[in-house]
């Protein structure tokens, strides 16, 4: 329906469609003015692209439904002879004009037949306007292909059009429009796509009741019109993607039945005023807080997502994941979006204080942050250690969730492990949880998040996000551990452990949190007694001492633990026929939080460090040092791999804390790295060096690549000779042109030879059992230092 009312400062306002304002406004032209941009709906980026698709699926299911109609709001414009020239509109106008064109394609009728609709253009290029004319004197062949492809096939397509965005952009949606009727399930077969389309046609071009319309304001006098034009649109600059969401939203919200009115209209008005200024304290340096009110909403909204067991694309940029999330969760006929919606607001107004006449203004977030958390060392009992904050600016965000939330939410630097704890905060704050079960509670959750790096998975395999913030809103309500399923098992069982002390010992609190919140541990405490049965002083001391030696370097630290026994993780790596251990490193301390933490042990079965870890810490509360306990050991153990790395610190200086041995240990890798596709150092070959005093330029780098099992030689760099460690002692390998230097000390310290290999000779160590009885370093040292004293 075509109908005129009063606008602002009197000018008439025609509620109309495209081609009616040819026909009942009897406008003579449309010309898209100089001062306009290039046709931008058709660009091709991610974002637009996301826009396009879904203005162009609107309009479409619109002309599809014989019970909808579409309103575009107002398009400005100055008249002039009565040509429309307009100021604010031109992108729906373009759209408009192309829908007309693609739909009467398919409806009869000669090509070139004149309509009055035809009579618009583009004043930016000329070739704009020659290809607008083009377009209403074809009629492309319709078939699955693109229709630009028919389109630039055409004789009269000149190739300078190629360069124009404008022209290049309408062919975008004009195979966007394509796609939408051709590709659609609605429109299967030629027959049903055929009516559908003359369907949309009659209904788009409906002469009194116009299924898309539009309110025009006429502007009569050239400089008012573009003086609104700069005031309203600032020469073409887009709306922010926020208000585009924002608009998006409340329509959306506005359409759903099952949503109150009054609750869409507080939503809307609070999104302008109360939470305006919950944001404003937070806004970038544009000076405007579209884009952390986007990322706050982008959070909660996602949290929506996963918690109705929807997957996640964490890819997308903010406005593509808050427009289709949104649609998908709060648009009409879907399930609990009112809940949905409160869930929302609830987030929102977390945040907010209202003063003895309901006034909400924004709480200070900042110091309730550093009220809970801190990222430095601090009494158990006041502030929670956080230690996944390392992608947060320490000065400029320190702990506060929320700012990093608005800045970061949706960047690398913002991952699921925050937004559990984040989401957990919130839950806390609305469920308006006590201060002591509040830290008790955000302890717990912070130990469990820590320790299942491996649990939280977002991807299409494995979705854990939806089981995992139930159960963070289930620990934020204090609920019982023995619901928890998703979390890390391990780490359950290990906080069922602590609770059974506490209970039993509650004295003990500030020791066991004190511990929970060492670097190295990290809420982890698999390798720690947990028994209620032990003395409270004997926990005491334990944990007192743990805290006076996990502190950098720990090379000397790794040599007691070894005197107490095998500690590290193995694991077995069969077609090598050998096995890698990870002892921790001597400085990082990486190695030393994976190895304590046991999130991976299996559930009843003991940590391997714990046995260790306790007998080395009583020994220290009894007095004892470090270097007592490894002097100790070194008095009356066997000579295994053990006893070298003890007495040997060069052979602990690995990075990595890693190391790989064969079935007798006596070969093995030192590794910088996790890995063996970088350079690896031989331990054996190594301390022989060191403990030999001999010159380094006298030996080769000492450096190794490849597997394991392959071989490792030190090389003396003026003969060549070569040295490795083997089961039954030192191999030496002699190049014929200096037997007659190397054979009188072979002789001299029993040097066997290989039989059929002259070249090759054995330094045997005397064993028992396969096992060293003598220091093959101090042995072998002594006839390094005979080669290099020779000559060789």
């Amino acid at each position: 329906m075509t109908a005129q009312s009063s606008g602002p400062q009197g000018i008439a306002s025609v509620h109309t469609g495209f081609s009616q304002l040819f026909t009942a406004v009897q406008l003579k032209a449309i010309e898209i003015p100089l001062i306009q941009r290039d046709y931008a709906q058709g660009r091709k980026s991610s974002e637009v692209e996301h826009i396009r698709e879904r203005f162009i699926s609107e309009l479409c299911h619109t002309l599809g439904d014989s019970s909808r109609t579409l309103d575009l709001d107002f398009v400005f414009g100055h008249v002039v002879d009565d040509i429309l020239y307009p100021l604010d509109g031109q992108q729906r106008l373009t759209t408009l004009f192309l829908l007309h064109c693609y739909l009467s394609w398919h409806v009869d009728g000669e090509p070139g037949t004149a309509a009055p609709w035809h009579a618009f253009s583009y004043a930016t290029r000329p070739g704009a306007r020659a290809f607008c004319e083009f377009l209403t004197e074809v009629r492309p062949q319709l078939s699955p292909q693109p229709i630009s492809e028919w389109l630039i096939d055409q004789t009269k397509y000149l190739p300078t059009w190629k360069h124009d965005p404008t022209i290049q952009g309408m062919l975008v949606v004009l195979d966007t429009l394509h796609k939408q009727y051709w590709n659609s399930r609605a429109y299967s077969g030629a027959e049903v796509r055929g009516a559908a389309l003359k369907q949309a046609w009659t209904r788009l071009t409906d002469s009194t009741d116009p299924a898309i319309r539009f309110h025009l304001l006429p502007i009569t006098a050239q400089d008012q019109g573009e003086a609104l034009y700069v005031k309203m649109n600032s020469r073409g600059k887009s709306l922010t993607d926020f208000e585009n969401f924002k608009a998006e939203l409340e329509e959306l919200l506005g359409k759903n039945q099952d949503i109150p009115p009054e609750k869409v209209s507080l939503f809307s008005r609070q999104m302008d005023t109360d939470w305006a200024d919950l944001f404003w304290g937070y806004r970038g340096n544009n000076t405007l807080i579209d884009e952390e009110f986007m990322r706050y909403l982008r959070f909660l909204i996602e949290v929506q997502a996963w918690k109705s067991g929807r997957l996640v694309d964490l890819r997308k940029s903010d406005a593509a994941a808050l427009s289709e999330l949104s649609e998908a969760l709060l648009g009409s006929g879907q399930a609990g979006a009112q809940a949905r919606l409160d869930g929302i607001t609830q987030a929102l107004n977390v945040w907010m204080l209202a003063d003895s006449n309901g006034v909400l203004s924004p709480r200070d977030i900042k110091q309730e942050f550093e009220r809970l958390f801190t990222r430095e060392e601090a009494p158990a009992t006041s502030t929670l250690r956080v230690f996944n904050f390392d992608n947060f600016d320490a000065k400029i965000i320190g702990v506060d969730m929320f700012r990093a939330c608005c800045e970061l939410y949706g960047t690398g630097a913002w991952n699921p492990a925050h937004t559990l704890l984040f989401h957990g905060v919130i839950c806390a704050f609305i469920g308006k949880v006590d201060e002591e079960a509040l830290r008790c509670r955000l302890r717990l959750l912070r130990n469990l998040i820590e320790a299942s790096g491996e649990e939280i998975r977002t991807d299409a395999t494995r979705n854990t996000m939806p089981a995992l913030l139930a159960e963070v809103e289930s620990v934020m309500q204090g609920g019982a551990l023995g619901d928890i399923s998703t979390f890390n098992q391990v780490q359950v069982a290990n906080e069922q452990a602590k609770a059974a002390l506490m209970q039993a010992h509650p004295a003990l609190r500030n020791e066991l949190w004190t511990l929970e919140d060492h670097e190295l541990l990290r809420g982890g405490l698999t390798a720690f007694d947990l028994d209620p049965a032990q003395s409270p002083q004997q926990f005491q001391q334990r944990a007192s001492q743990f805290a006076r030696i996990f502190r950098s370097p720990y090379r000397e630290l790794t040599g007691a633990l070894l005197a107490k026994g095998e500690y590290g993780r193995r694991t077995e790596r069969g077609w090598t026929n050998h096995h890698v251990l990870d002892l921790g490193a001597p400085k990082n301390r990486e190695p030393w939080q994976s190895i304590l933490r046991g999130k991976r042990e299996v559930q009843g079965k003991k940590h391997p460090c714990l046995a260790p870890l306790m007998a080395l810490l009583d020994d220290l509360a009894a007095g004892q040092d470090l270097a007592g306990v490894m002097n100790g050991y070194l008095a009356s153990c066997v000579m295994d791999w053990r006893y070298y790395l003890v007495k040997y610190e060069s052979m602990r200086e690995g990075a990595s804390g890693r190391y790989a041995f064969s079935p007798s240990s006596y070969q093995a890798c030192m590794l910088d790295k996790w890995q063996f596709n970088s350079e690896y150092r031989d331990p054996y070959l190594r301390a022989l060096v060191l403990q030999s005093a001999i010159p380094e330029e006298r030996v080769g780098r000492q450096y190794f690549t490849g597997y394991e099992n392959q071989a490792r030689d030190l090389v003396l760099t003026q003969s060549g000779l070569r040295i490795r460690s083997v089961d039954a002692g030192w191999r030496l390998e002699v190049d014929s042109t200096h037997h007659v230097a190397f054979t009188p000390i072979a002789a001299q310290f029993g040097c066997q030879g290989s039989p059929g290999k002259p070249d090759e000779w054995l330094y045997a160590v005397t064993q028992s059992n396969g096992v060293d009885t003598e220091d093959r370093i101090v042995k072998g040292a002594t006839l390094l230092q005979a080669l290099i004293t020779a000559g060789l």
